[in-house]
């Protein structure tokens, strides 16, 4: 019979949860590290790092060029695209409560920034390990501390704290 309860006690939270995350969250862009391939309309030159001006397409393509640079990858020799996802999460800027948070919080090199505190679904828990920063409010941050799953049971929640250099406006909140 506890078991039962428990079951039941475990779908209430997630559920509430849900709900919470829908009404109060806000949009939170995740960076992760760009993607780099040759370029396919020209030879990449490995010991320069840059394009050999050579063209891989013959002349009847539009792409082609005779000298210059490529006009796909503009002679760099690689197409690089970033990549980007946005998701859904609890914000709390400065989470202390305090305005000493900048002198409370000191991580090698990033001596006076603010903390802010996420929460998400647990399901973004690589995303978050694997990103290169985040956009949150339009203010870039970086991972401060490893993510920490919490709940009822199994984990259900992603608590995770990032810093920024800037300055915490007072209308953020």
């Amino acid at each position: 019979m506890p078991r039962k309860k428990f079951k039941k006690a475990k779908k209430k939270f997630k559920k509430s949860w849900d709900r919470l995350v829908n009404g109060l969250s806000r949009n939170i862009y995740v960076y992760l590290s760009d993607i780099t391939a040759e370029c396919p309309n020209c030879y990449y030159d490995k010991v320069n790092r840059v394009s050999s001006g050579v063209p891989k397409s013959s002349p009847g393509d539009p792409n082609y060029f005779i000298t210059g640079r490529c006009p796909v990858c503009y002679g760099k020799g690689v197409i690089t695209s970033s990549r980007k996802r946005c998701i859904s999460g609890i914000v709390n800027w400065d989470p202390s409560g305090d305005s000493l948070n900048s002198l409370t919080f000191t991580e090698a090199g990033h001596e006076g920034a603010t903390l802010v505190e996420v929460k998400l679904d647990i399901c973004h828990l690589d995303l978050i390990k694997n990103s290169k920063y985040v956009v949150i409010d339009g203010i870039k941050c970086k991972l401060a501390r490893p993510p920490v799953a919490r709940g009822i049971g199994e984990e259900h929640i992603l608590i995770t704290h990032f810093f920024t250099e800037y300055k915490l406006n007072k209308n953020i909140r």
